[in-house]
C-alpha cells in the first residue's frame, strides 16, 4: 500500500469518526494514481466480462471510411435512446426490428411517423422515437446523411441529443476522450466517491461530470464509458451490490467506509458503554453532499447509502373512460373498431387510441360514465346508437403506470349493426380498422391491455350480435341486451 492510499483510509477513518460522516470537498478528490487504476482495473474487467448478447455493441476499426463509422454511429445512436429509461433485455428485440425495418439513417428518414410510432409501440417515452426521425431527417437533409463525429456537434445539431447521448456516440464510435453520466455511472461515482448528495442538483451534476471527465481515458474511451455502464448494471446495482466481485473495490470511498466502520465496532466504536478509543472533532465542509445532522448507526455505513435517496412524489391518479366500439357490417366481412390519433405533442403523442374521455373524478360509477360516454361519441365521431340493435357491456377496468401517472382506464365494449358500408371522416385522425390491422397499430400498452381484456371475454361470452356459436359461459358472468343508451341493463 503506498502512502497516498493509506492517506486516503485515514482520511476515511477520520469521516467515520467524526460520527456524521463530516468532510471537505477535497474528499471526493480523484489523485492521479486513482485515475490510473481505474482505467486499467476497468478496462481489464471489461474485455473479460461485458456482455455479448447486445445486437449494437461491435468492434470499431477507426480505420474505416467516415462512412461506415457514420453507419456505426447511427446504430449506436438508436440504441442509446431506445435504453433511456429501458432495460437492455426489453431493448433488444425492439432494437432488431428498428434496424430490420430502417438499416440506415436514410430509410428512417424517408420513413412515415406511423410506422416509426408502430415499431417503437410499448416501449415507452414515445416522444424518444419522434426525435429519433427528425433527427434522421435533419442528418439525411443538412449533414450529407452521417451523424457529427465529436459531441459538442451531437449535441448542438441533433433533435433530442443531449450530453449523455452526445458522449456515447462521439466516445463509443469515434474515439473522443469525453465522458458519459447516467444513472449506472452516478450510482458507482457516487459510491467511489462517497458523493451523498442530490443527483439530479445541478452542484451535483457538475460533480459527476466532472469526475467522470477525469477518469475517462484518451485510449479506448468507448470501452471505458461502457465498462461504467455496465459495472453499474451487473455489479454496482441499486440493491445487494456484489461489492467482493467489484474490480474498482479498493479505491471506493463508500466500501472501505463500510469496511473501516466494521474494524472500529469490533474495538467498540458504537457501543455507547465502551469508552472510544479517539473521537475526532471536525466540521463538515462539504459544498455538495448534504450536513447529516445526528450521529448515524453502524447499520448506515451500508453502501447503498450511497447515492443520496431522494423522496419521489408518488404518481398521481387519473381515470379514463375508454370505448371499444366494433361495427358489424355483415357476416362475410371482418369487423370494424374506432380508433382516434392523439395529439402531436403531450403524452403518448401521435399514438392511436379507442375513443377516450378523461373523467374529472375518481371512482365514478358505469352508468355515469355511459352518459358521458354516449354525449362524447356523438359529439367527436357522430355516432349515435337510437333505433339501432347494440350490445354495450362494461369489460371493468386495467391499470398502467407512468413515470408520474397512475392511469386507469374503465373500458366499455359496443358492439352495433351497421349495414352501410364504410363511414368516412373528414378528420385523417379517425379511423375504423380490423382487428388485424388494429394490432399492428401504434397504440399505447394501456390499451394494449384493453383488447386483451375484450378478446377474452370473447371467448367466453356469446352476444346477440355475434357470429359464433353460442359457448358455455362462467356463471360468473353477465351480458347485457341493449336496445340503445337509453336503456341499461345493470350487472
Amino acid at each position: 500500500m503506498n502512502l497516498k492510499h493509506e492517506r486516503s483510509l485515514i482520511d476515511i477513518e477520520e469521516c467515520i469518526q467524526s460520527n456524521r460522516l463530516y468532510h471537505s470537498d477535497q474528499y471526493h478528490t480523484v489523485s492521479d494514481e486513482e485515475i490510473q487504476r481505474i482505467q486499467h482495473d476497468l478496462l481489464e474487467w471489461y474485455h473479460a466480462e461485458k456482455r455479448t448478447n447486445m445486437p449494437w455493441r461491435k468492434d470499431i476499426d477507426r480505420s474505416w471510411d467516415r462512412k461506415a463509422l457514420g453507419q456505426r454511429a447511427y446504430e449506436v445512436w438508436v440504441s442509446e435512446i431506445m435504453l433511456q429509461q429501458t432495460q437492455v433485455a426489453t431493448v433488444i428485440d425492439y432494437y432488431n426490428r428498428w434496424m430490420a425495418a430502417f438499416p440506415t439513417i436514410y430509410e428512417l428518414a424517408k420513413a412515415d411517423i406511423e410506422e416509426v410510432n408502430r415499431l417503437w409501440a410499448g416501449l415507452g417515452y414515445y416522444s424518444r422515437a419522434k426525435r429519433l426521425w427528425e433527427g434522421a431527417q435533419k442528418v439525411v437533409k443538412d449533414l450529407d446523411g452521417l451523424l457529427p463525429d465529436n459531441a459538442k456537434d451531437l449535441q448542438s445539431e441533433i433533435p433530442g441529443v443531449g450530453r449523455y447521448t452526445a458522449g456515447a456516440v462521439a466516445s463509443i464510435v469515434f474515439g473522443e476522450p469525453t465522458p458519459v453520466v447516467d444513472g449506472n455511472v452516478i450510482r458507482v461515482i457516487a459510491r467511489w466517491r462517497a458523493i451523498h448528495a442530490d443527483p439530479k442538483k445541478a452542484k451535483s451534476v457538475e460533480l459527476f461530470w466532472k469526475i467522470a471527465a477525469n477518469i475517462v481515458p484518451k485510449l479506448n474511451p468507448g470501452d471505458f464509458n461502457q465498462a461504467l455502464m455496465e459495472l453499474g448494471a451487473r455489479i454496482c446495482t441499486p440493491k445487494n451490490p456484489d461489492c467482493v466481485k467489484c474490480p474498482i473495490k479498493d479505491d471506493c470511498r463508500a466500501f472501505n467506509q463500510l469496511k473501516i466502520s466494521q474494524d472500529l465496532s469490533k474495538h467498540g466504536f458504537f457501543n455507547k458503554n465502551v469508552k472510544k478509543r479517539k473521537q475526532m472533532s471536525i466540521t463538515h465542509e462539504c459544498s455538495v453532499c448534504h450536513e447529516i445532522q445526528e450521529n448515524i448507526s453502524e447499520e448506515d455505513y451500508e453502501v447503498t447509502r450511497y447515492p443520496f435517496k431522494v423522496s419521489k412524489k408518488p404518481p398521481r391518479d387519473e381515470e379514463c373512460a375508454v370505448v371499444i366500439v366494433e361495427r358489424i357490417i355483415s357476416k362475410d366481412e371482418e369487423s370494424l373498431y374506432l380508433i382516434s390519433k392523439r395529439p402531436n405533442t403531450g403524452l403518448l403523442a401521435g399514438l392511436w387510441e379507442f375513443p377516450s374521455l378523461e373523467l374529472e373524478s375518481l371512482g365514478t360509477e358505469y352508468t355515469d360514465r355511459v352518459e358521458k360516454a354516449s354525449q362524447f361519441l356523438k359529439a367527436k365521431y357522430q355516432l349515435e346508437f337510437k333505433d339501432r340493435t347494440i350490445f354495450r357491456r362494461d369489460l371493468g377496468n386495467v391499470v398502467h403506470l407512468f413515470s408520474h401517472i397512475r392511469k386507469v382506464y374503465h373500458i366499455e365494449w359496443i358492439q352495433y349493426q351497421d349495414d352501410n358500408g364504410y363511414i368516412t371522416y373528414n378528420n385523417e385522425g379517425i379511423k375504423w380498422v380490423t382487428l388485424t390491422e388494429l394490432k399492428s397499430s401504434p397504440i399505447p400498452t394501456g390499451l394494449k391491455k384493453a383488447i386483451k381484456l375484450l378478446e377474452k371475454f370473447k371467448t367466453t361470452t356469446q352476444t346477440p350480435l355475434s357470429k359464433k356459436k353460442k359457448v358455455t359461459t362462467s356463471s360468473t358472468v353477465k351480458s347485457a341486451n341493449i336496445a340503445s343508451f337509453f336503456t341499461i341493463k345493470k350487472k
